[in-house]
């Protein structure tokens, strides 16, 4: 990790987050290949992460992994050895870069898996076809979490970059600048008509003027509980009093979250109105 919060110390905050976001990659590859949604203490014995040196200037942190007895849930993987795990770590950084990178820029993606390699097609022009070695989305993600904590711990100037590779490589596996920052979060899509919804508003902070509420079936959006963010000039006491009523009409903008990882879904309502 480069910048400003590392010249005179270690600024704790940011060095804490730098080292949990690896912690949650280096794990997430380990889920990935296991197939296991959490590390149990058995798992933790087989799979040690330790931080063996610290050197100034920077926080360089020299890390290493005990490894053993990981049993895969992959039957084309043909061993789980620290190289193949390394391998699987680098491909997987890649694969995601890529399709993040990919669908900011605005370009489609489609993602296929086929035995051991992962194929992602970019649809454009001329569709371009690109070959991941490894279960690479089913470890992309476990370690996506991790990647947005790293992407959190960027800030202008204090930590400006933030590298994760192998002392033996030239290359490191995951590079990721301030200048690319949010990267890692889906993209953001605003409908363009408004829409008038049934709702009960169950949750409501008046300081961040953000809250929750469910949408009921037979409404212009799927039912279910959704968040919202109040983008009118109401007052915040309207709000509140929507809480006393069973149901309310809002009249909002869906915003969608566009993740390549998965089918794009609806984020956040942005309420400009609300009827009592």
């Amino acid at each position: 990790m480069k910048g400003a919060a590392f010249d005179d110390g270690y600024r704790l905050d940011k060095m804490v987050s730098g080292l949990h976001g690896i912690q949650q990659v280096l794990e997430g590859v380990y889920k990935g290949v296991t197939g296991k949604s959490r590390l149990s203490k058995s798992d933790r014995e087989a799979y040690k992460l330790i931080a063996q040196d610290v050197e100034h200037g920077s926080l360089l942190v020299t890390l290493g992994a005990l490894f053993s007895g990981v049993q895969q849930t992959f039957p084309f993987l043909p061993s789980l050895s620290p190289e193949d795990m390394w391998e699987y770590t680098k491909a997987s950084a890649a694969f995601l870069y890529d399709i993040y990178k990919a669908t900011h820029e605005g370009t489609s993606v489609s993602i296929h898996q086929d035995g051991e390699n992962t194929s992602v097609i970019t649809q454009g022009n001329e569709n371009t076809v690109h070959i991941y070695n490894g279960p690479v989305f089913q470890i992309g993600t476990q370690i996506i979490t991790g990647l947005r904590t790293l992407d959190d711990t960027l800030e202008e100037d204090n930590v400006e970059g933030i590298f994760l590779g192998s002392k033996f490589e030239k290359d490191p596996a995951i590079k990721m600048s301030f200048e690319e920052k949010g990267l890692y979060y889906p993209p953001i899509s605003v409908d363009e008509e408004p829409r008038t919804i049934n709702c009960d508003i169950f949750d409501f902070n008046k300081y961040d003027r953000i809250g929750k509420l469910r949408v009921s079936e037979s409404q212009k959006i799927p039912e279910g509980n959704y968040k919202f963010r109040v983008v009118g000039r109401q007052e915040v006491e309207d709000y509140i009093l929507s809480m006393t009523e069973r149901e309310v009409e809002v009249y909002c903008m869906v915003e969608y979250e566009n993740d390549p990882l998965r089918e794009s879904r609806i984020g956040t309502l942005l309420i400009i109105d609300v009827v009592a």
